[in-house]
């Protein structure tokens, strides 16, 4: 990781009234006026203002608290050891994010290896409102993915994402794992430990089979709205989507439908949800899933 650029993702993420929107506006901006961040975390307040049209807090942050600004993030950056924080134009930055979502998040962090990237990736997703047919579909989906190489793509927290999660640890397959909060508040001090399983243990986390990723600030705990995000970047994730139980109207139907429109390929379990197999959802029953990889977009 270049220490640099990422102290520079970090102080931007870090910014008071700076979500993704005026985060994705400041990289435009720098961009269009050929400033690099040691140039935009210098400019005079008046630039700040009226060319760049940030809130006054974030400007007193620039200007008048830059120091301090400066070294927390770096004590964050510190705190973060081994993990990263990209900007959408860094080599480490997931190209099915960067290619598929418009904008992509303006900083992403990630914890792990990028191994699990470099394989066919896979999401089996659920609306909440799960019952037991859905749990053992999703188990048999996850178990075969896995069987056949690819990567499963899930998050870590809500139950639906869960159990991708652990039965893909179970299978020793590769993960890639979004998070709906901050890495820090995830992981507490111990970013060497699994949080993603049930009961209480914390086994240790493989960090070679293994890739977490955040767009929340590091300290972030969850609210309702990281959700949206989260279950976005999953959707970008994944070549193959497999929709198990999608509420009609709900999330993860936007999710889907949205996925469908970027070319990727959305398979619904036995049809379930009309409206997907209608934008072009393919049905697939158990069978099918002996020959996953004619599914993954070419």
């Amino acid at each position: 990781m270049d220490k640099e650029t990422a102290l520079h993702a970090i102080m931007l993420s870090e910014l008071p009234h700076v979500g993704d929107k005026a985060a994705a506006r400041i990289l435009a901006l720098n961009q269009q006026r050929h400033h690099g961040f040691a140039t935009f975390f210098r400019l005079p307040e008046a630039v700040l203002r009226e060319e760049y049209q940030l809130h006054p807090a974030t400007i007193a942050r620039l200007c008048s608290e830059r120091p301090a600004h400066e070294a927390r993030c770096a004590w964050l950056l510190d705190l973060l050891g081994a993990g990263e924080a990209w900007l959408p134009d860094a080599a480490g930055y997931p190209e099915r994010v960067r290619r598929r979502l418009g904008p992509p998040p303006a900083v992403l962090y990630g914890l792990g290896s990028a191994v699990p990237l470099r394989s066919p990736t896979l999401a089996v997703l659920n609306s909440r409102t799960l019952g037991e047919h859905a749990v053992a579909a999703s188990l048999t989906v996850v178990r075969a993915a896995a069987a056949r190489g690819f990567t499963l793509v899930s998050g870590g927290m809500k139950t639906a994402y869960r159990i991708t999660a652990v039965a893909g640890r179970a299978a020793a397959a590769p993960r890639v794992i979004v998070l709906d909060r901050g890495i820090f508040a995830t992981f507490g001090a111990h970013l060497d430990r699994d949080p993603f399983g049930f009961g209480p243990g914390r086994m240790a986390l493989d960090s070679e089979h293994t890739l977490v990723l955040s767009p929340f600030r590091l300290l972030d705990h969850a609210v309702a709205r990281n959700g949206r995000q989260r279950d976005e970047l999953i959707g970008a994730l994944a070549d193959i989507i497999v929709a198990v139980h999608a509420r009609p109207g709900g999330e993860i139907e936007r999710v889907c439908l949205a996925a469908l429109d970027r070319g990727q390929s959305v398979l619904s379990w036995y049809g379930e949800n009309a409206g997907l197999v209608a934008a072009g959802a393919t049905a697939i029953e158990e069978a099918d899933l002996h020959n996953l990889s004619r599914y993954v977009p070419r």
